[in-house]
């Protein structure tokens, strides 16, 4: 590996947690994941119940912006943006929270929209899969996005469904019937695949098995029921989660479990590609494709 190569990054700020990624340029425009930090933040916990981010996770949030900005430097990496979402989004004082951030550590927040968060989706590298045949689900703690690559037009929208605010009791059933409209507006047959993007997909397929790269509805049926059996310290003991995966994995299955059973015979695939891997190639044209390798 050239230690030579021009490095890049970006800072992921999630309803979850918040997600530092480093990536070496290389000579064919490619990208290939070098550095992958995630710290644990729930900022969803401010964001769904109270509306507005406490002075105290402020202070967390800042000693964590600090961090990974110092980590930047140190590897000569150019920080090429921070985004932020859905818990960003729901903060009602999230304008003085960027004007903060850029007075005390001269860094800009970009918060995202649901559509643009979903438009990131567009950049994603198929590989072995069909576009048209491939319908990609981005669920996270605070929304899911989908993104379908039609024949005729492009088909995206992000909801208000996640995993922490399943967790916390706070998803609304318009939010679950407007998901099944937008899923009702596709052809059913057409879809052969649902690619979870992000770590609660990967994390699921992880569950199933080794051995596992997909599963049927009747297998993520089972995965999803199994996990909402044990107990949070038997998840991390069992399958290895990080505490704060535990308690909202069961959540993301289920929101995959719904849009499955609209699509039952496509099969449940996971990517390491990332909503990061969009942005970094949104910003950078030098970059033909940024492929993520991280498994968590």
């Amino acid at each position: 590996m050239n230690k030579q190569s021009k490095k890049v990054s970006c800072i992921d700020i999630g309803s979850n947690a918040i997600k530092y990624r480093q990536y070496r340029l290389l000579p064919n425009s490619h990208l290939e994941l070098d550095t992958f930090k995630r710290v644990s933040l729930r900022l969803g916990s401010d964001a769904f119940i109270t509306g507005k981010m406490t002075n105290e996770t402020y202070l967390e949030f800042l000693a964590v912006l600090k961090k990974l900005k110092k980590h930047a430097r140190k590897k000569n990496a150019d920080l090429l943006g921070i985004f932020a979402t859905s818990a960003m989004r729901t903060f009602s004082n999230r304008e003085e929270i960027i004007k903060k951030v850029k007075k005390e550590l001269n860094l800009e927040i970009e918060i995202l929209s649901g559509n643009e968060e979903a438009s990131l989706l567009k950049f994603f590298n198929y590989k072995e899969f069909i576009d048209s045949e491939s319908l990609l689900v981005d669920v996270g703690g605070g929304s899911t996005e989908l993104y379908l690559c039609d024949k005729n037009e492009e088909k995206l929208k992000s909801f208000n469904l996640g995993a922490v605010r399943i967790l916390k009791g706070l998803d609304k059933e318009k939010n679950w019937q407007e998901l099944s409209n937008f899923l009702a507006n596709i052809n059913s047959e057409q879809i052969q695949n649902i690619i979870g993007i992000g770590g609660n997909a990967r994390q699921i397929i992880q569950a199933a098995g080794v051995l596992k790269d997909s599963l049927n509805l009747e297998e993520l049926q089972e995965i999803r029921s199994r996990l909402g059996k044990l107990s949070l310290e038997e998840k991390i003991s069992v399958y290895n989660f990080p505490s704060d995966r535990a308690d909202i994995i069961e959540h993301a299955a289920n929101i995959f479990e719904f849009i499955l059973l609209c699509f039952e015979n496509a099969k449940f695939f996971a990517s390491n590609w990332n909503i990061s891997d969009g942005y970094i190639f949104k910003k950078n044209t030098e970059i033909s494709q940024a492929t993520s390798l991280e498994v968590s």
